[in-house]
């Protein structure tokens, strides 16, 4: 099993392809394993490297709180391991508040930065309604398949949930395979409610893609449009047909968007 050594504690990651670097940073709860729809694509393009956050999956625990910081310096500290001293970034949700972490913290590591369905955390962030943060914080407490379950509107689109049901079936089945415990998930929960760059947002270098899902209700398409109007000369886009988990809902839309953007940015000489 592949696993760097990486703040004192081992981090479970993959690579695939070759090509320029391209890092995924995953989400609440979520491990490498949940890039599956991104994979085959992705790595016809990019060595793509995907790891489990600390914590999660097959990564270790140091135990105790910690921040999106000390999430982004995990993710600096897998790059040193694998001699990578510079990449393309992707996060989704958590993954994308990482990788904002990352960008600031290091610019000079951040080729070209892909935010996913992400916020920019603190007062200035558009939130989900009540019933949609309940839901998604029952399921973080209580951790039990029942309030997972519950929690699909949160992740989902009604119409995928309405007519195809198979979607959500393969990510809980992926998912089950290495469940988050409710302890670990309350953890990057804090993590999360505790993250606020919105004023340094100006100061990031990289080129920006923005992804949105028209139909994301947990963390609201105007978050999208707060990052990209902060970031300097970001793009965004906003695609249709999905909810949170647009990534897997529309892979295929997704993905092009991506690789369209990152295909415009040269590789280091």
């Amino acid at each position: 099993m592949p696993e760097a050594n990486v703040n004192g504690q081992p981090i479970y990651y993959e690579s695939h392809g070759q090509g320029f670097p391209l890092v995924l940073i995953r989400g609440l709860g979520s491990n490498a394993d949940h890039w599956y729809a991104q994979l085959p694509e992705f790595s016809k393009h990019f060595r793509v490297i995907v790891f489990d956050n600390r914590g999660i999956g097959r990564s270790g625990d140091p135990g105790g709180d910690f921040t999106i910081r000390d999430m982004a310096d995990d993710t600096v500290g897998l790059l040193d391991a694998l001699a990578i001293p510079q990449t393309h970034v992707m996060g989704v949700s958590m993954g994308g508040m990482i990788a904002q972490q990352l960008a600031l913290d290091h610019p000079q590591r951040v080729k070209g930065l892909v935010l996913v369905v992400s916020h920019c955390g603190g007062p200035h962030q558009v939130r989900p309604s009540t019933e949609i943060a309940r839901l998604v914080g029952e399921m973080v407490t209580v951790g039990s398949p029942e309030s997972r379950i519950m929690a699909l509107p949160a992740f989902f689109d009604a119409e995928t949930l309405k007519t195809n049901l198979a979607c959500a079936q393969t990510y809980a089945t992926v998912s089950m395979k290495y469940p988050a415990d409710a302890k670990i998930l309350s953890r990057q929960f804090k993590a999360i409610q505790d993250f606020d760059v919105y004023d340094r947002l100006p100061a990031i270098q990289a080129p920006t893609l923005v992804v949105a899902s028209t139909g994301d209700v947990l963390i609201p398409p105007g978050n999208s449009e707060i990052l990209a109007a902060r970031i300097p000369n970001a793009r965004m886009v906003a695609i249709p047909g999905g909810g949170h988990q647009i990534l897997v809902e529309q892979p295929e839309a997704c993905n092009r968007a991506v690789v369209d953007f990152l295909k415009t940015l040269a590789s280091p000489a």
